[in-house]
């Protein structure tokens, strides 16, 4: 039976790989992307170009250059302007933590269609005493510079 004999310069260079990989294995997290956190942002962008918001079965929609509410039994005491201009407005800034009862409350669920996109982005909005709750895109938010009434009025009359 032959005995294979490890060279001190092979068994070196083996230690130093080790070594390296225990390195790399310790510091992974640093190589690794951080996820990222949310951003302060606008409920719609001033680049957007807005076609229709809806909730269903009410929705605010473009009708030429002007705006109208659809699927109303009853006039609204908020304009389809302002409405537009609630939602151009509103600002959504990161939620540091979400209360347990407004996670698991039933939201009010939006749907904003823009120009260029195949798919609308979905809002879901989460009323609270002081505040309302936003998810988007897996992200909560909290909603700025806008009242869900305005953004949403026909809620009211549900």
């Amino acid at each position: 039976m032959a005995r294979t004999r490890i060279s001190p310069r092979v068994m070196n260079n083996v230690v130093i790989f080790a070594m390296l990989f225990m390195i790399l294995l310790f510091n992974l997290d640093a190589f690794l992307p951080e996820p990222a956190a949310p951003q302060a942002r606008s409920l719609i962008s001033q680049n957007d170009y807005l076609l229709k918001v809806e909730q269903s079965p009410y929705s605010l929609e473009r009708a030429g250059q002007s705006w109208r509410q659809t699927q109303l039994n009853t006039a609204l005491s908020v304009t389809p302007e302002t409405q537009l201009a609630a939602w151009q407005q509103g600002q959504l800034a990161p939620a540091d933590a979400v209360p347990e009862d407004i996670a698991t409350a039933q939201p009010y669920i939006a749907v904003v269609w823009l120009a260029g996109n195949s798919e609308g982005q979905v809002f879901a909005f989460y009323p609270d005493q002081q505040r309302t709750f936003v998810k988007t895109q897996h992200q909560w938010f909290i909603l700025k510079d806008a009242a869900l009434p305005t953004l949403l009025p026909w809620n009211e009359y549900n």
